[in-house]
């Protein structure tokens, strides 16, 4: 077993002070140095008897546990807009019942005696409230009615309607917004927390709504092989809870006190982390009990998985031990199946888990809203938006070799105003409109728009129907009330056969299934590769590897390289820029010295000077007036508002991303893919990556280089050259369907295809009619 080389000068032990020993014991993650371990509180100094179950959680009042984080926005614009949480409740907070509060912070503009929010559970209403953006940042509480939470997964929902103080018009509408503070929204029960493995989806999550997992440093060293067990049970932990957004670190341990040591001389009994989320603990039994207290657990003989469940003191540990390294191994397994697991809860709780992620399609499916979820909706506002979200397989080949059709089901009155349409967009880009033009009004029966393929991606993909609904009298407010638009949840959407085969590289094939390093049958287990392993950069790549997981949907078995490690087979390197080799950083596709260039002064003592205060504000500081500020600039939860920008300055680009992804093709085989994750410093990367697993950013990823903003904006540049991978079985209609789209992906050898096809045509044609008919003088 090979020992960790030391960290380049940053310490694992950084964080809460009773984590750590004094500053002489302190220790850099490789395991050097003195090891401080860890005991769960309430264990007196010296042995204690093993009681044959575990103990029940401590008594609590009520405590406010956050909603997950989601994949739709949490800023609502416009007149009308609504967002969905699938939220799990134990059976003890089905019958203890509580409340639910909401905190938002919404647009000076919004008229609260028109405007309003209500608050829905399992597609009953059970609150509603006025918005007032003058009140500024709010926080609104309705008490849940007896019976209304099952034991499982419920549906909870968000929706707004919002009007304008003073302006009737269309235009005034995309003022109106709301936004969700993820930091005081929530469930408010005293049902006890988390007490079976089988309701990990019900552990807390963070203020930025992602689920923190600590993996806990167990033994004097951390080896290669140990932290390959972690990375496996942070992914199949995940996946059992149904996590959409974990983040990953790693937490020392500290040592059981000897039973002789003098009372004076003993140190408080230590605890995991306390706070929100769950600590993970993975080794056999005899090096387990040297850093924590397993004596709840009783004699332990073979493999064994437990919940130890938490206190107000600290966060429940999930312990995967056994009495040798194969009954880890089996326990882990037995964490893998947990994902197996049947799922409970309310219809609408279940319809909402499905969705959270996207529909999936495969192709060739139609369905109507009704299919999605959706009812007939009555507009009586001037512009309207409707949101699908379909989740499309990782070897999508996205180009125009066929088309989606959505046939419309809707009605207008008379009086519309010139300009009144239905948009659609796919992506954020335009795709299509429907006029609504006619004085009389109309009833549009299965009106087709055809929406080109070529704007769609692996992975999630957004279509919005956009509404603009404007009348005569809206200049003066003076329009009368009633419907505007019917539309209809017969409306279809009709999906073609789409050509499946992955390209390469590509960032969002990788983010929507973790290709190609997810698990095949002969594939070979990617390597995660991390040069400087310290306390962030660790916590970075562990948060990687786990979200990259939930999308493979099933753990992948990283082996761990700390140190250089080569750039052939299935690879995946995190790490700050300063700590990469400049032959590595080219064979990902980037130039090292225009990298180092761009970032180099990012994070000096007068680049900080300089900045103008408020320009950058980061997701940790505390306070009302912080947390104002970032909901007001709309960033994703966990991101950061937009940093200082330079657009004159070389590499602008570079110099202002928060972080930079590269991936490329290094040899043969089809998984030959090296993908880099870097930032300008370790601490830096670890913020980054927690912005970059957020659902509303991880689906943005695409193409070969990615820069992602601070506030989790992304761009992207499609790579220079790609090659295609096969991934379905041989077919003719597959195989059709690709060479179409690849033509089209590649205009100018079509139109020399097409050139060659016309003068092979026109030169048979001469030669076939040269020889018929009479020939004259």
């Amino acid at each position: 077993m090979r020992i960790l080389p030391p960290a380049l000068g940053a310490l694992l032990c950084g964080a809460p002070a009773f984590l750590c020993g004094a500053p002489a014991l302190a220790q850099t993650f490789s395991g050097f140095g003195p090891t401080p371990t860890m005991l769960l509180p309430g264990a007196p100094p010296g042995p204690v008897p093993a009681p044959a179950t575990a103990p029940p959680p401590a008594a609590a009042g009520p405590v406010l546990r956050r909603l997950p984080a989601v994949a739709r926005p949490l800023r609502l614009w416009g007149e009308g807009g609504s967002v969905t949480w699938p939220l799990f409740v134990t059976a003890a907070e089905a019958r203890a019942g509580g409340r639910f509060q909401v905190g938002t912070l919404s647009a000076i503009s919004v008229l609260p005696e028109a405007s309003s929010l209500r608050i829905g559970l399992n597609g009953a209403e059970i609150g509603r409230t006025a918005i007032d953006g003058a009140r500024g940042l709010t926080l609104d509480t309705v008490t849940i009615p007896p019976g209304a939470l099952r034991p499982g997964f419920n549906a909870l929902s968000i929706a707004v309607e919002q009007r304008h103080r003073v302006d009737c018009t269309v235009a005034a509408t995309y003022e109106l917004w709301t936004q969700i503070d993820t930091e005081t929204t929530g469930l408010v029960s005293a049902g006890g927390g988390v007490a079976e493995l089988g309701d990990l989806a019900a552990l807390r999550p963070g203020p930025d709504g992602a689920v923190p997992i600590r993996l806990i440093q167990t033994g004097e060293r951390l080896s290669e092989r140990r932290v390959e067990g972690l990375l496996a049970a942070a992914q199949a932990l995940a996946l059992a809870g149904r996590f959409a957004n974990p983040a990953v670190a790693f937490v020392p341990a500290q040592a059981p006190v000897p039973a002789q040591a003098p009372v004076l001389t003993q140190a408080p009994v230590p605890a995991p982390e306390a706070g929100d989320g769950v600590a993970l603990a993975v080794a056999p039994a005899a090096e387990l009990a040297r850093s924590l207290d397993i004596a709840a657990l009783g004699p332990v003989t073979g493999p064994r998985l437990a919940l130890i469940p938490g206190t107000p003191e600290r966060r429940p540990v999930v312990v995967v031990t056994g009495a040798s390294e194969a009954d880890v191994t089996a326990a882990l397994a037995q964490l893998a199946d947990l994902a197996a697991a049947k799922l409970k809860g309310t219809p609408e709780g279940l319809a909402a888990l499905s969705a959270a992620g996207g529909r999936r399609i495969e192709g060739g499916e139609s369905l109507t809203l009704a299919d999605l979820g959706l009812t007939d909706a009555a507009v009586t506002g001037r512009t309207h938006r409707l949101t699908l979200d379909l989740a499309l397989p990782h070897d999508l080949l996205a180009a125009d070799y066929d088309k989606l059709a959505l046939d419309l089901d809707a009605t207008y009155p008379a009086r519309l105003a010139p300009g009144a349409q239905i948009g659609l967009a796919i992506n954020g880009e335009a795709a299509g409109s429907v006029p609504l033009g006619r004085a009389g009004g109309e009833t549009l029966r299965r009106r087709t728009v055809f929406l080109p393929l070529r704007l769609l991606r692996p992975g999630l993909n957004r279509i919005d129907l956009v509404a603009e609904l404007p009348r005569d009298r809206d200049q003066a407010c003076a329009a009368p009330a009633g419907e505007r638009l019917l539309l209809r949840a017969s409306t279809r959407l009709t999906v073609p056969r789409l050509a499946r085969i992955a390209r390469q590289p590509d960032l969002a094939a990788t983010a929507a299934a973790g290709f190609p390093y997810r698990p095949e049958a002969r594939g070979r287990a990617p390597t995660l590769a991390v040069p400087a392993p310290d306390r962030d950069t660790m916590a970075a790549a562990a948060t990687l590897a786990t979200r990259l997981g939930l999308a493979a949907g099933r753990p992948i078995p990283f082996a761990f390289a700390a140190g250089r490690a080569g750039i052939l087979g299935p690879t995946l390197v995190v790490a700050a820029a300063r700590s990469l080799d400049a032959p590595l950083v080219t064979a990902a596709g980037l130039d090292p010295q225009a990298l180092r260039d761009a970032w180099a002064l990012r994070d000096s003592p007068a680049r900080r000077r300089s900045s103008a205060p408020g320009d950058e504000i980061s997701a940790p500081d505390a306070g009302a007036a912080a947390r104002r500020r970032l909901l007001r600039l709309g960033a994703p939860p966990g991101c950061r508002g937009p940093a200082a920008s330079d657009p004159g300055a070389p590499n602008a680009g570079v110099a202002q991303a928060a972080l930079a992804l590269a991936q490329a093709v290094t040899g043969p085989a089809p998984d030959d893919v090296l993908t880099l994750v870097t930032a300008p410093t370790p601490a830096g990367l670890s913020e980054a990556v927690g912005c970059l697993v957020q659902p509303q950013v991880w689906s943005r990823l695409r193409g070969g280089h990615a820069l992602m903003a601070p506030d989790g904006a992304v761009t992207a540049s499609p790579p220079e050259n790609a090659r295609y991978v096969a991934t379905a079985p041989a077919s003719f209609g597959n195989l059709r369907r690709v060479a179409a789209g690849w033509l089209s992906l590649n205009g100018g050898v079509y139109a020399l295809l097409a050139l060659a096809c016309a003068g092979l045509l026109a030169a048979s044609t001469h030669r076939l009619v040269r020889n018929l008919g009479r020939r004259t003088s």
